[in-house]
């Protein structure tokens, strides 16, 4: 459950990363007080003189906002598969180098 909750929060910062500029300066400040600076629903309450259930509505709506953008536009998606390719690669070039290690050693032994 708690890695659940901590996949969670890290995907909403990756979202907030992406997509924050698209959101209202509002939903901005509160989202970034609640992601980046890990203040509770309370105090950010607090500080904006308003519920902690306004605050909670807020950061529902502006994560489902965010969701709503990567969905249409998918820049998690695509940087994640970039990074998928750049993995795949990097371990296609290291059998390379083996092969290529291996090839000059016989050559030096011949």
């Amino acid at each position: 459950m708690l890695l659940d909750i901590l996949e969670s929060r890290e995907r909403q910062v990756e979202l907030f990363e992406s997509y924050g500029v698209l959101l209202t300066e509002h939903q901005r400040h509160v989202l970034g007080l609640y992601l980046r600076s890990d203040w509770s629903l309370s105090e950010i309450a607090r500080s904006q003189e308003t519920s902690r259930a306004a605050v909670h509505d807020l950061v529902r709506r502006s994560c489902q906002a965010m969701e709503d953008y990567e969905r249409r536009l998918g820049l998690l998606a695509k940087e994640e598969q970039r990074r998928a390719e750049k993995e795949a690669l990097a371990t296609e070039l290291g059998g390379i180098r083996r092969r290529l290690a291996r090839l000059e050693q016989e050559l030096v032994r011949a």
